[in-house]
């Protein structure tokens, strides 16, 4: 389990991060990313109904943990970090989505602090 410090667990705090911050897109799942201002980076994970019962759901949450306590050097600090979950998800194996998620922090990593609308320009 990730410790208290790093886990992005409230309503607003999700919302400004997918109103104000970037994102990247990859087949398994989207990464959404806003700098917060903290030391630590604070992970939190997004699965929706759509992907199937509670099960399975839970069953990816505690994959997408593991994988984050793996990769957390190689997370961006001072950064929310929201994984979303695709369906493509309930599909791929471990190394698969630990080489996706990895693809995502390096892509965040890489494009820093910019805004969504610098990114536009």
């Amino acid at each position: 389990m990730l410790p208290k410090e790093l886990r992005l667990r409230e309503r607003r705090d999700f919302k400004r991060v997918y109103q104000r911050g970037q994102s990247v897109a990859l087949p398994t799942l989207a990464l959404y990313w806003r700098k917060n201002g903290a030391l630590n980076p604070r992970i939190g994970f997004s699965v929706s109904k759509k992907l199937g019962g509670a099960v399975l759901r839970n069953r990816l949450k505690r994959r997408c943990r593991a994988i984050a306590r793996e990769l957390l050097p190689a997370c961006p600090p001072a950064c929310d970090l929201i994984f979303v979950l695709r369906a493509a998800a309930a599909k791929a194996d471990y190394s698969r989505f630990k080489a996706e998620m990895s693809q995502a922090l390096a892509l965040a990593a890489r494009k820093g602090g910019k805004s969504r609308k610098e990114f536009k320009a």
